[in-house]
């Protein structure tokens, strides 16, 4: 009886650290090192996001990328963002590359693959989520306005 007292103990306690380490994240857009911006206006995000403005104000091809591994706050930025929920996102690129009509967002199931293709595709366009206290080298975050 002791026993399982102390094994509900110990599950207990790693849920409650497990769910903090999870708290801990939250999402971001990031853009690569050559992006030099530091904050983005909403229709700019959306417009980009939604394939209608495919060139950063130098000209150069804007690459966009997606880490689905939190998928309840990337439906949430998406809402938020481009008022769509993640579903018809999806379903609106599909449209969109089938009938010719531009490249779609890369999608990676997990940030740390995001993160680096962030880091490594010049250009990018990156939203993933982050842990709070630390920058990932080789990228910048970018504020929505």
């Amino acid at each position: 009886m002791k026993t399982m007292k102390n094994i509900i103990k110990i599950l207990f306690i790693l849920s409650l650290i497990n769910s903090s380490i999870y708290a801990a994240k939250k999402g971001a857009l990031v853009v690569s090192k050559d992006v030099n911006i530091e904050s983005i206006s909403k229709n700019d995000l959306k417009d980009i996001l939604l394939g209608r403005k495919t060139l950063w104000n130098n000209g150069s091809r804007i690459r966009i990328a997606i880490s689905s591994e939190d998928s309840e706050k990337l439906n949430q930025f998406l809402i938020d963002n481009i008022e769509q929920n993640k579903r018809r996102f999806k379903k609106y690129w599909l449209k969109r590359v089938f009938a010719g009509y531009g490249i779609a967002p890369k999608i990676f199931k997990n940030d740390e693959k995001a993160l680096n293709y962030a880091q490594s595709q010049e250009n990018s366009i990156t939203y993933m989520t982050i842990e709070e206290d630390k920058v990932p080298s080789g990228v910048t975050i970018v504020s929505v306005e």
